[in-house]
């Protein structure tokens, strides 16, 4: 996340991107084998590219592409380094400019079918929210600015269950088993420094949620969450492919939450849902580069509703068909 900051608050890279380019952000790991046309279009782009027919060490496709409607290659690169982009950004662009100009429209579908194995949408009248992880200062006190975001999602259904049907001060109902766990298993990941896995059913020790009915007025309900989620799970023994080193490690969770939530009665949504959960972490997994770092150590969790621009829409990091089972 970090790397990726450095980059694209690079000024001359966001004034490329705004004036040259149309800028289309997307998760390869999902594109890069979607069978569909939006599949297809990435596929035909990305084997122009720096990893074209590549296999080893990995078979991503992941990195920037600078492309014509019609799927040309322009030029491609996968780095952190914002000089490097920029670079290849202004190659691009010179054979953009040098291209013959083109007598016919390119033939672009205006809709097709989704791949059915990726057809979930964003949850419109429910409840998206923004979550963003972090590493908590230490006993030393030195505090590691780098953090990652993830995105929440609950059904309109889903979210109006949160809240009881006769709520009354001082009321406290656990939260609903799917909320409680789709939280645990889903969103309290250590993605700090790179990707894990979300957490499976089996290592879920721990997911209790309690709602506390704190006020009631005419028009909203509000509550406090609290909560204590514990996680472990054994290592893979997977081998990272790019240093061909078991790193590997036992890892797990011990948090407390803590959040207050405000429900609007009359729009039947929830106007904020502050909450946090902390406490240490520990192990690593293959690409969350941790080998370094096994802890136990201080890490944390934020909450709060997403808005509703563009960039806040994204699909959670966990998404799939088991996500809202």
């Amino acid at each position: 996340m970090a790397g990726r900051a450095s980059v694209f608050s690079h000024p001359e890279i966001i004034r490329l991107l705004a004036e040259s380019f149309v800028p289309v952000a997307d998760n390869c790991g999902y594109t890069q084998t979607q069978q569909d046309a939006k599949g297809e279009f990435f596929r035909l782009v990305a084997e122009q590219g720096h990893y074209g027919g590549r296999t080893k060490p990995t078979a991503t496709r992941q990195g920037l592409y600078a492309c014509t409607v019609e799927g040309e290659l322009l030029a491609s690169i996968n780095t952190r380094d914002a000089d490097q982009v920029l670079g290849t950004l202004k190659a691009g662009l010179d054979r953009w400019r040098q291209r013959p100009a083109s007598s016919s429209p390119p033939d672009i579908p205006k809709a097709y079918s989704p791949d059915p194995r990726l057809n979930w949408s964003y949850p419109e009248g429910g409840l998206a929210l923004k979550v963003t992880v972090r590493d908590l200062p230490r006993e030393s006190g030195e505090a590691d600015p780098r953090h990652n975001i993830d995105f929440a999602w609950f059904t309109r259904d889903e979210a109006r269950s949160l809240i009881p049907a006769d709520p009354q001060p001082g009321l406290s109902c656990p939260a609903p088993r799917f909320f409680a766990r789709r939280i645990a298993r889903c969103h309290l990941i250590d993605t700090v420094r790179g990707q894990s896995p979300r957490w499976r059913e089996e290592d879920i020790e721990k997911a209790d949620v309690t709602l506390i009915v704190e006020r009631v007025t005419s028009g909203h309900v509000h509550l406090r969450l609290e909560g204590e989620v514990k996680n472990e799970a054994a290592p893979t023994f997977d081998v990272n492919p790019f240093s061909e080193r078991v790193v590997d490690k036992p890892r797990g969770v011990d948090l407390r939450l803590l959040g207050y939530l405000r429900f609007d009665r009359q729009q039947e949504a929830f106007e904020s849902f502050d909450a946090v959960a902390v406490g240490p972490r520990w192990g690593a997994t293959t690409y969350n580069a941790r080998f370094d770092d096994l802890g136990p150590a201080p890490i944390g969790f934020a909450f709060e509703v997403a808005s509703d621009d563009p960039i806040d829409r994204v699909p959670p990091a966990a998404i799939g068909s088991s996500y809202f089972a």
